[in-house]
């Protein structure tokens, strides 16, 4: 009979706690003793793992763990993936996470609805999903993450350049109208993306690259009247 006294080792108390629990869900229908010739220890001592709230000393846990190919670290605090191959899947996960941050930039995108028609408005919308975009991309073109949105058109005041449907990338830190570029304008209480006309004198011309579609001219008195929501990046569209 092994009279060995057991080691003491220093695990958090809800791991004690419920060590009997997770060596029971391991032994299964073996009996006591088969257990305890196989791991070389009494059976009057795993009686104790199950009812006195003790451990094994860390060379039997190292049995234990063995045998039944657990994770040693599940088996003495019940943290933790419970086998090698999820640890494995595990840090895999992360590794590829961490490679999908490093590639991928994730943009908040909302369920607005931009005009290239006739208004549509863009208030208290909360981020409903996230569009990846390459990192390298982005630092090419000059662009922060953080002061890009992604909304969807609608209209076909802006075809064939912009389709209802599309989703459109808007830098919101580009406030500066620049001739020949597609902005998201707020007029009132409507957005509106729009090609833009700069004039010697100030002034503006709204476009629409839809011929159908009238330009405006905004005189330099009027333009207090509208607002640059931001300039449009990118534009992303299915083929039908």
């Amino acid at each position: 009979m092994n009279t060995k006294k057991e080691s003491a080792l220093s695990f958090p108390s809800a791991g004690i706690e419920s060590f009997g629990e997770r060596l029971k869900e391991l032994m299964g229908d073996e009996s006591l003793r088969a257990f305890a010739n196989a791991i070389d220890t009494s059976e009057g001592g795993v009686r104790k793992w199950f009812t006195q709230s003790t451990m094994p000393s860390f060379d039997k846990m190292v049995r234990i763990a063995r045998r039944y190919n657990v994770n040693l670290e599940w088996l003495c605090t019940g943290e933790g993936p419970k086998f090698p191959g999820e640890t494995a899947a595990y840090e895999s996960v992360i590794c590829k996470t961490e490679e999908f941050s490093e590639e991928y930039a994730l943009i908040d995108g909302y369920h607005t609805q931009v005009s290239t028609g006739h208004g549509a408005q863009w208030d208290n919308e909360r981020v409903r999903r996230k569009l990846a975009f390459r990192s390298k991309w982005l630092r090419y073109r000059g662009l922060q993450p953080e002061n890009l949105r992604v909304v969807f058109a609608k209209g076909d005041s802006m075809e064939p350049t912009i389709h209802s449907g599309d989703s459109i990338l808007v830098d919101i830190t580009d406030a500066n109208l620049s001739d020949g570029s597609i902005f998201v304008l707020r007029i009132g209480d409507d957005l509106f993306a729009k090609r833009v006309q700069v004039h010697i004198d100030g002034s503006i011309t709204i476009i629409s690259d839809n011929k159908e579609y009238r330009e405006q001219r905004v005189p330099v008195a009027e333009l207090g009247l509208l607002s640059v929501v931001g300039k449009v990046v990118w534009i992303g569209k299915d083929v039908k």
